[in-house]
């Protein structure tokens, strides 16, 4: 006589060893790829989702006040250079599984933001210097330029009787009282 229990410990063992490689290939496996670019010359940002069999979803298109400027006043001018800057790969259960991504270089300084505002600001010499300085590459001339740029936004945002800050975040060098010089630092 057959032990009842004889196929269900086999379908029991299958089910232990079979549900967790099913499971690990379901949270590594790829369905798809989420997908974003910026524009080297203007800031402008798109993207997309890439399904596994190559097909498109969800696509977005940032464009930036400088490129809107350019294309308005200059638009023979305009030369876009995309670079990818984001692509991360999604399981079924939208788990990141894979990431990937160009070097746009310092254009990621700034963001869309940052330029929209510097633009509804700047004078149109000051948004040709921007698209003339990012549209060169000169990754420490654009990445010096972004600097100026974010400073200039945050000094038009910081209250009148706030004190001046440096832009490393560091604070004025204040005397101490403990007869310790400044230089040398206190000894607490």
């Amino acid at each position: 006589m057959m032990n009842s229990r004889q196929p269900t410990s086999w379908l029991l063992l299958f089910a232990m060893v079979a549900l967790p490689v099913l499971a690990f290939a379901l949270l590594s496996f790829r369905i798809c790829t989420d997908r974003a670019f910026v524009d080297e010359t203007t800031g402008s940002r798109r993207g997309y989702r890439e399904w596994l069999f190559g097909t498109h979803s969800g696509e977005w298109y940032k464009e930036s006040a400088l490129e809107t400027f350019i294309r308005t006043n200059q638009p023979t001018m305009l030369g876009q250079r995309w670079t990818s800057f984001a692509g991360t790969g999604r399981n079924v259960f939208g788990g990141s599984v894979s990431f990937g991504h160009g070097r746009p270089g310092a254009v990621l300084l700034l963001r869309p933001e940052d330029i929209n505002e510097f633009c509804s600001r700047a004078s149109e010499a000051e948004k040709r210097r921007l698209y003339d300085t990012l549209s060169a590459g000169n990754q420490p001339r654009i990445a010096e330029l972004a600097n100026q740029v974010l400073e200039s936004l945050l000094a038009d945002k910081k209250p009148k009787n706030e004190p001046d800050v440096p832009a490393n975040g560091s604070q004025p060098i204040r005397s101490e009282t403990n007869g310790t010089s400044s230089a040398t630092g206190s000894r607490r």
